[in-house]
């Protein structure tokens, strides 16, 4: 006998005793691309290892799937599980990781989206529980709105999941704290929803990875469309280190491992200061000069160097907040910076001069001569 899914669903509806589940969505990020760059031979294997590291990862942290959908996973975990489901998530994007680096598969990277709530259950005609509802809808809208290899989960979520379950590589090495492994709140505008939504990304390998290209052009484009003053997406920025530098001619070349050499030179130094060769850098990339050239690295500033930086946000119950840099030509970035106690004392605005220095998140900040001024960017140059 078939399902009646219509009548199904207006009971669903008209209940109070839904289940709350934590829905977990994993795709594999480029997949129709890799279809059209080969033939069957050389993206069904890639698939399959992808959808075998996603069910493992699930049922290993007390996960079902649910349903395969092509090149995705839909799995869901019992709704006070929610850091087992950012475990499980973190599980699938370290196993995918492993075997992208040893060859078994070539750039399989996956996009993971979690949200949790009440949903509605149901037997699928194949005999298996299904999941439908606004809660299924949003871990598939986190997970196609994600940059691949990021995780990014929604604000119930965050605030059911025990964070101090949470675990990865990268954390046991450098001792995270629960807090390290969520980035700041943000929110995003989500097809199907009408109010922007609230979501966390889990920092499971030292940095977020952001939003996919297409949703990064899309809020550019808009926040360039409206006329009140929102605070536009921060660009993007790179790490690297000084391969060369001749003080004489001011430039030289940054090195990174992730896309070769970038040009730098003097105006491009927060603070206009010679670089030191070897020593690391954190910067805002650029396009080439020219056709053919190298790309430019530019507001650069290299760990241990002391610059004037203005107060951009604060978030004193958090303990810490970030402040603007910017180079001589104008270029900006925002770096971390931790303040612990002090953190209620500083406003937007205030300027102080910090030291850049290496924690397990990279090059961040941290104060080295605060100065009781205050003023705008310009006045921290």
């Amino acid at each position: 006998m078939s399902t009646d899914h219509f009548t199904l669903f207006q009971e669903a509806l008209r209940s109070t005793d839904r289940p709350t589940k934590v829905i977990l969505f994993a795709d594999l990020a480029g997949s129709t691309e890799m279809k059209g760059r080969s033939g069957e031979v050389g993206w069904l294997p890639t698939i399959g290892k992808f959808l075998d590291i996603t069910t493992e990862a699930t049922t290993k942290h007390g996960g079902e799937v649910v349903k395969y959908l092509g090149d995705g996973t839909l799995a869901a975990f019992d709704g006070e599980n929610a850091a087992e489901a950012i475990c499980s998530a973190i599980h699938i994007q370290e196993e995918l990781r492993e075997v992208n680096s040893q060859g078994v598969v070539n750039d399989c990277l996956a996009t993971v989206g979690i949200a949790t709530g009440r949903v509605v259950e149901y037997k699928a005609p194949g005999g298996g529980i299904d999941y439908v509802g606004s809660v299924v809808d949003l871990a598939a809208r986190l997970c196609s709105a994600a940059a691949p290899q990021a995780i990014w989960v929604d604000s119930a979520t965050v605030a059911s999941a025990n964070m101090n379950k949470v675990s990865s590589k990268m954390g046991r090495v450098h001792d995270y704290s629960p807090d390290d492994y969520l980035s700041e709140e943000w929110r995003v505008e989500l097809k199907g929803f009408t109010k922007p939504v609230k979501y966390r990304e889990v920092i499971w390998h030292g940095k977020p990875f952001g939003a996919t290209n297409a949703l990064v052009d899309e809020i550019s484009e808009r926040t360039t469309a409206q006329t009140n003053h929102q605070t536009p997406p921060r660009p993007d920025v790179r790490e690297g280190v000084v391969r060369k530098w001749d003080p004489e001619q001011g430039r030289g070349f940054i090195s990174t491992l992730s896309d070769g050499d970038y040009y730098l030179d003097r105006r491009h130094v927060v603070g206009g200061e010679d670089l030191i060769e070897g020593r690391s850098v954190r910067f805002v990339p650029r396009p080439p000069f020219k056709d053919g050239g190298r790309p430019v690295a530019s507001c650069a500033i290299q760990e241990g160097q002391h610059v004037r930086a203005t107060f951009q946000r604060v978030l004193a119950h958090k303990g810490y907040g970030f402040v603007d840099i910017r180079d001589a030509l104008g270029n900006q970035q925002s770096l971390f910076l931790y303040l612990g106690d002090d953190a209620a004392g500083h406003r937007p605005g205030d300027v102080v001069t910090v030291e850049a220095s290496r924690n397990h998140r990279g090059i961040s900040a941290r104060i080295a001569d605060e100065l009781q001024t205050t003023g705008g960017v310009d006045d921290a140059r």
